[in-house]
């Protein structure tokens, strides 16, 4: 599991400790289980997905899987005040992983969701 510093920064900054409760358990029921549970590609745009919360302001983590599967970036998060700065904020984030990835590898890779 990766988390960007724009993740981690959201992440430690939320005032709803539950939520940040169930966050953790999230990210955790994937890494051992490999389990998202539902999940929700974000429309016209590549490679994101999101994950919601029922609790609150309506909470959502964006992330990206790499091809192989082994490779889970948690790009950002947000409520749904600002859904739309904030997948703009994971598609940018996203694109310098993958700027990132090509210029170590010197090829292109490949995104599932």
């Amino acid at each position: 599991m990766n988390k960007t510093n724009l993740f981690l920064k959201w992440y430690d900054n939320l005032k709803d400790k539950k939520l940040q409760l169930l966050i953790t358990r999230k990210i955790e029921r994937i890494k051992n289980e490999g389990y998202f549970g539902k999940t929700y590609p974000i429309a016209g745009v590549k490679n994101i997905s999101e994950i919601k919360f029922e609790t609150g302001a309506g909470y959502r983590i964006y992330f990206n899987i790499y091809a192989n599967g082994n490779e889970v970036w948690f790009l950002t998060g947000g409520d749904k005040s600002a859904q739309k700065r904030d997948i703009e904020m994971a598609k940018l984030l996203l694109e310098e992983l993958q700027k990132e990835r090509e210029k170590e590898n010197g090829k292109d890779y490949d995104y599932e969701r």
